[in-house]
This record gives structure tokens, sequence and C-alpha cells, in this order.
């Protein structure tokens, strides 16, 4: 018969894939909806920022949220959140301003689930079986990531706008099976020696904890380096004469080779030790964007793809861990937070501000300052304690 662990590794992992497929899924069809009412195509980016600012502004107070009542609890909120934003979105999908209100609260109610459930997976996991944890954990995240997309192709659309009223009614549906699976999980024993502290006070005290400043400043580069080569690779098809489909391999590759790595992270860690495969990889995951500068073949511009992809994919759970690990007791949520602001932050500001480079140096400029930029998340990456699995919670021994 399954342990509690395991039992509650299973259900998070499904969490895990919902959230990522009602996430994937509604964002594109709330932009698709927008469009069909005669949005301009810069309402499209305000409505990606009203998305994103709940996580920007109110992730502290979240993370706080999560420490103190519990990870089941946090995920139940968030499932709820969720489900508004679906059902508000299928009565108002006529209203720009109705899908603006959607978008605000999606982005609340991912905010609260990804907090929840990245908090759960370091509360179930040793120290030793910590990375390989959310190496499953980001693999199921992809995993949602993949098959979320694949509503746009539900019938009843026409080639230029998918069904979106039945997209956001099946993400409905996702959410209240998402709401079912969060009441089954058990909130894992945990630290409450900080529930008393003030939000302030317990977020200085997580940010003077030996290494974390660096693993969020490391975490932030490489996920702002994703956004980028996300963007701009269609702008080097364009550049050099290359067609969508070879753009779309270069992506699906990218994709899939970091959700393949992920299943091999408990291992690579193992091999190599937290410090120097975060660093490794990082430092390969730079090489690898500077490869773009070149005008080389097709082929080896696919190979840097999955290159590039699948030690990229290593970066985020292994920074997932390591903050998992060292943060003070009762404060994983809020340590949690920390990453996520840090990283809405990177990926606001520093696409933006490398993007004045696109006008000078085309996409391959934009792709090789990425990868530099690359270089200095791998200087951040060896401030990080060498083994942060001393001193953590005493819950992370326990089963949920």
């Amino acid at each position: 018969m399954m342990d509690a662990r395991r039992r509650g590794l299973v259900l998070l992992l499904t969490h895990a894939v919902l959230i990522q497929i009602i996430i994937f899924g509604m964002r594109p069809a709330l932009s698709y909806a927008a469009l069909g009412l005669g949005s301009s195509p810069a309402f499209l980016g305000f409505l990606s920022a009203f998305y994103a600012l709940p996580a920007l502004f109110l992730a502290l107070p979240a993370g706080r949220i999560v420490d103190v009542i519990g990870e089941r609890r946090g995920l139940v909120i968030g499932a709820v959140t969720v489900s508004a934003a679906a059902a508000i979105a299928v009565v108002g999908v006529g209203s720009l301003f109705v899908l603006m209100i959607a978008a605000v609260i999606l982005g609340c109610g991912q905010m609260f689930t990804v907090l929840g459930q990245q908090s759960y997976v370091g509360a179930i996991s040793s120290a030793k079986r910590s990375d390989a944890a959310f190496g499953l954990y980001g693999f199921a995240a992809a995993l949602g990531q993949t098959v979320g997309p694949l509503m746009l192709a539900l019938p009843g659309g026409t080639p230029a706008m998918p069904p979106v009223a039945l997209i956001f009614t099946v993400s409905l549906g996702c959410a209240v099976l998402m709401l079912l699976v969060s009441l089954l999980i058990r909130t894992p024993p945990r630290a409450a020696v900080a529930a008393r502290a003030p939000m302030l006070r317990a977020a200085r005290g997580v940010l003077s904890t030996k290494g974390l400043p660096h693993a969020l400043v490391a975490g932030s580069l490489v996920l702002a380096s994703v956004d980028i080569f996300i963007a701009y690779a269609p702008l080097v098809g364009h550049d050099r004469g290359l067609s969508a489909v070879v753009i779309s391999v270069m992506l699906v590759a990218r994709s899939a080779f970091s959700m393949f790595s992920r299943l091999f992270l408990g291992v690579l860690s193992k091999a190599f030790g937290r410090r120097w495969l975060l660093v490794g990889s990082i430092l390969l995951s730079g090489l690898m964007l500077a490869g773009f500068v070149f005008d080389v073949p097709t082929p080896v511009l696919i190979a840097f793809s999955c290159g590039y992809g699948f030690v990229v994919g290593i970066c985020q759970p292994i920074t997932m861990s390591w903050i998992s690990l060292i943060a003070p007791p009762g404060t994983r949520a809020l340590a949690m937070s920390m990453r996520l602001a840090a990283n809405r932050l990177g990926q606001t500001v520093l696409p933006a501000a490398l993007g004045v480079l696109a006008a000078a140096a085309g996409a391959a400029g934009v792709l090789g300052a990425s990868g530099g930029m690359l270089m200095i998340a791998a200087w951040a990456g060896t401030g990080v304690p060498d083994d942060p699995g001393e001193g953590t919670e005493t819950e992370e021994q326990t089963t949920p």
C-alpha cells in the first residue's frame, strides 16, 4: 500500500499538472477573447501585466499566510480563487473589463497555488531527496504546460478564433478537480516558531540566511533567459530566413529537453553535488545561448536549443530545492514567495532591458547578451552553501 509520503507527492504532482493546464490554457484564451472583442494588440500587454501583478506585489503576504495556515489551506485558497477566475471568464467572455478582472484573480490563484505546492514538496522531502522531489515537481509542471495549450484545438472554434467559452468551461472543470485534490492533501507537520513574528521581520530573517539571496538572483536570471529565448526565437527566424516550422521545432525541443532533464535531477545532484550542478548547468546554459550569435546551419541551432533546454531545465528545480532547504524554520513558503517575486521582477525588467539591443544587434545580440547575463547567474550560484541539508526544518524528516 502507498505510504503517506508517496501518496502526498502523487496528489501534489497531480495538482501541479492541473494548475499548469489551466494557466496555459486560459491565458492564451483570454488574449483570443480580448482580440475577438476588438481590442488592440497593446491591450494584450495590459492583460499580461494584470496577471503578473499579484505575484510581484502580493507574493510576500501570500507566502506568509501559507506559512501560518499550512500548505493544504493555501492550496484550497488557490483552487477556489482559480475556480472563481474561470467562472468569471465564462460569464464575462463578452466584456474586456471582466476579462481583466479574471486575469487578476487568475494571477492571485496561481500565486497561492504554486506557493503551497512548492512549500509542500519541501516539507515532505528529506534533504537527501529534495532535489529528486523538486525535479519530479518541475516535470509535472512542464507536462501541464505542454497539455494546456492543446485546449486551443478544442472543437467549436474557427481557424482564427478558438472556442474561448469552451476553454474557460473546461478550465473551470479542471479547477474544481484541483480543489478536490487539495482537500485530499494533508498538511505535513511544520515549524511554527516564526508564526508570531511580523512579516517584514520574518522576511529580513529569510534574506539574511546564508546563500539565499544568491539563489534568488540565480533563479530569476535563469527564468528571465527562458522568457527571452521564447520571445526572440521568432526574430532569429526572421533575421535568418528560417521557416516558422524550424522555430517551432526549436521551441518544442527546448521545452521537451527541459522536461526530460528533470527526471534525472536526483541522480545528477548525487553525482556532481548541488552547488556545482547548479553552477555548471547555468554556465552551459549561457554557452548554448551564446551559440546563437553565430550564423550556423539549422541543425546546429536545433542542437543548441536541445542543449539549452536540457541544462536550463535543471536550474529552476535546483534553486527551488535549495531555497526550501536553507529557509529558516517556519518560513519556507515566505522564502518561496521571495523567489516568486524575484522571478516576476526578472521576467518583467530584464527582457525589456535587453530588448533595446534588438534594434542594433538583432535577436543574436539579445540572446548573446542573455548568455552573458547567465554568467552573472553562475557567479551568484557559487555563493550558495555547498550542503544546505544541515539545519533544515525538522518536519522534513516526517511524513504528511
